[in-house]
């Protein structure tokens, strides 16, 4: 019935409903307090947490962090790009580390194309570790007023980048953008760096395969969960993907 909660979040009567019912958790919990507002949470993904979901989203990034560091991806030293970073969900945590004097002392950059995502991390990070931009292509679940930009170029100079990654972002991007994401990453990427794009794939469907994703449409060598609004969900076929990083 919802093909996207994401859109559903920039609804103002939607949008004002789940804040408020956010007011009083972050009124009683300190931890509660500098996370997003609740509508910008729902839009980066919380499942079915739509009322409850404080917790989910401060941990959420715990278990990549603690994996990629410790599988020797990236260093508190490195020079990190996020594609499709959304209100900070992942740079919060690099944020906040702190063990006993150590703190991430890299740069991180976020590129995401929801511009009020993007307001709200740069007014809450600072901008001598964070940086945030916003790319423009067009998306009917986040940015329907983008533009088709096959090319977009990342603001950022070739080999300068030690670790990209992206969560979910290439869960929404049909067939042109996800191959530019792929070739933009590259050249960023220092030599001897690292990527980390994770997506949905058809040969290793997700928990929630059958029942509320099915992916039975298709646009190219996408698999699409709507055909209303294609980048709710989109899935590929492995062989495709390592296709295209090989050409890369």
């Amino acid at each position: 019935f919802i093909p996207s909660a994401a859109k559903l979040t920039y609804n103002p009567i939607f949008k004002h409903l789940v804040n408020a019912i956010d007011f009083i958790p972050r009124r009683i919990f300190s931890e509660f307090s500098n996370i997003p507002p609740n509508h910008l949470r729902i839009r980066v993904g919380v499942g079915n947490r739509i009322l409850a979901n404080h917790i989910f989203y401060l941990n959420e990034a715990k278990d990549f962090w603690l994996h990629a560091i410790h599988s020797g991806l990236c260093r508190l030293d490195f020079h990190v790009l996020d594609i499709g970073c959304g209100c900070g969900r992942f740079a919060q945590y690099l944020r906040d580390y702190k063990f006993k004097q150590e703190i991430f002392s890299g740069r991180y950059v976020g590129i995401d194309i929801d511009e009020e995502s993007l307001q709200w991390c740069r007014q809450n990070f600072d901008s001598e570790r964070f940086s945030f931009h916003r790319s423009n292509h067009v998306s009917k679940a986040y940015n329907v007023a983008g533009k088709v930009e096959d090319n977009y170029v990342l603001p950022i100079g070739n080999e300068s980048i030690d670790f990209v990654f992206s969560t979910s972002v290439f869960t929404h991007l049909l067939e042109p953008e996800m191959v530019n994401y792929y070739k933009e990453s590259f050249r960023v990427l220092k030599p001897g760096g690292y990527m980390a794009m994770y997506c949905f794939c058809m040969d290793h469907p997700p928990p929630t395969f059958g029942d509320r994703h099915t992916f039975r449409f298709r646009i190219g060598n996408s698999y699409v969960e709507s055909m209303a609004i294609p980048e709710a969900a989109v899935a590929y076929e492995e062989a495709y993907l390592f296709k295209v990083a090989n050409e890369i």
